[in-house]
């Protein structure tokens, strides 16, 4: 499986009008949710060149998190590096759910997904 560029993840990121991307140092991105009705609004931090970058899984049901497989570090964030277009799309809009307070219930059935979630392992 070939890794997603670090310019094709910023389109992909950037595809979401919700997002405001905040250039940090050494050439990375972070993209900040300023929906979040949670105490954080960073959903992406140090998006990197190598296409390495971690997305908010903080406020991600457990259930939700078990059943996608994602790998939360110990300050709650998911490692992106190797995940295709459909993978990275699909735990973007779960974290823009769990960060707007939406139910487990709305992110389990894929409510406002825009791809069918039934084809990811």
């Amino acid at each position: 499986m070939n890794m997603l560029s670090f310019e094709h993840k910023k389109a992909i990121f950037r595809s979401y009008k919700q997002l405001q991307e905040k250039p940090i140092s050494y050439d990375r991105v972070n993209y900040v949710y300023p929906e979040s009705r949670q105490r954080g609004k960073v959903l992406t931090r140090e998006l990197s060149l190598s296409g390495n970058g971690y997305v908010n899984g903080k406020y991600m049901d457990s259930e939700i998190i078990k059943k996608k497989g994602y790998n939360v570090d110990p300050r709650g964030w998911i490692r992106i590096a190797h995940f295709s277009e459909e993978q990275l799309r699909e735990v973007i809009e779960i974290a823009m759910m769990s960060m707007s307070g939406k139910s487990a219930e709305m992110i389990q059935t894929g409510a406002n997904l825009n791809h069918d979630s039934n084809k990811m392992k």
